[in-house]
């Protein structure tokens, strides 16, 4: 068995929701704010984050990420880092469109089937964007081995921020019907339902070992976009693909990042809510 050598707690919080967002349009680096409904559906995330400390907080440089950081954590919103390497994907030319306006032109059929191989026009190609969020996961990883090297005494923003989690919205999927899923910020027809992203969740631990007699490792929060979200946990997590991973508006992933003598890396693992 590896031996456990440091651990970090990330708390992942996808953006409240857009106007955009419910009139399913596709929502890369176009820059618009929550609606009332958005901002409202934070409130319990709010309330259970209230006062809490992180280790480090990370969020993208877009408006909506940016409002959905100022309510849910306002202490920290003024020294959090705004990263653009964690906007959304720039869907060029199909930006504030729907799928219905667009289900009829080749390309974008072709870029549903193979969006790993097909670039939206005048936007954003799969490898620039993962490239992206590598650069981002490189930078965190050198914060978490950081954040892990500081005295035991200051690791107190771990239990803070994971104490009362249970009952917080977290994961799910974001479906329309067994027929429709999210690539970014829009719904897409005929990909993976809830039952690939459960199967995918019961591969991973949903046990934390949070209990009053186990050390809670220090909390790191990151505020980003959907398809940034499912990018970052596939980076993290072994054996977790793209379409296996559904964050709703204002909800949060937890994954538990755990470094080993024996793999010398870190990896990490979902945790739920309990």
């Amino acid at each position: 068995m590896d031996l456990l050598v440091k651990q970090v707690n990330l708390l992942l919080v996808r953006h409240g929701t857009t106007r955009w967002n419910r009139e399913k349009r596709y929502l890369g680096h176009t820059d618009i704010p929550l609606d009332p409904g958005g901002r409202d559906e934070l409130a319990p995330l709010a309330r259970e984050l209230a006062g809490k400390a992180f280790r480090g907080v990370y969020c993208s440089d877009l408006a909506r990420c940016r409002e959905t950081l100022a309510i849910i954590s306002p202490a920290q919103a003024d020294t959090a880092m705004y990263d653009p390497r964690l906007r959304e994907m720039d869907f060029g030319a199909w930006e504030g469109h729907t799928y219905e306006q667009l289900q009829h032109q080749s390309l974008y059929r072709q870029w549903i089937d193979s969006p790993q191989q097909v670039t939206p026009p005048g936007g954003e190609s799969w490898a620039d964007f993962a490239g992206r969020i590598d650069g981002f996961v490189g930078s965190l990883l050198k914060d978490v081995e950081g954040a892990c090297s500081r005295p035991a005494e200051a690791q107190t923003g771990g239990r803070a921020a994971l104490s009362g989690l249970q009952g917080i919205k977290t994961g799910g999927a974001e479906l329309t019907g067994s027929q429709r899923t999210e690539i970014g910020e829009a719904a897409l027809p005929g990909s993976k339902g809830s039952d690939d992203s459960e199967a995918a969740l019961s591969r991973s631990e949903r046990s934390g070992g949070t209990g009053p007699e186990s050390p809670v490792p220090p909390g790191m929060l990151i505020v980003a976009h959907g398809g940034v979200l499912r990018q970052l946990a596939v980076r993290l997590v072994p054996g977790l693909s793209f379409w296996d991973v559904h964050v709703q508006p204002g909800s949060l992933l937890w994954i538990r990042l755990s470094f080993t003598e024996e793999t010398g890396s870190w990896n990490g693992k979902l945790v739920n809510e309990a």
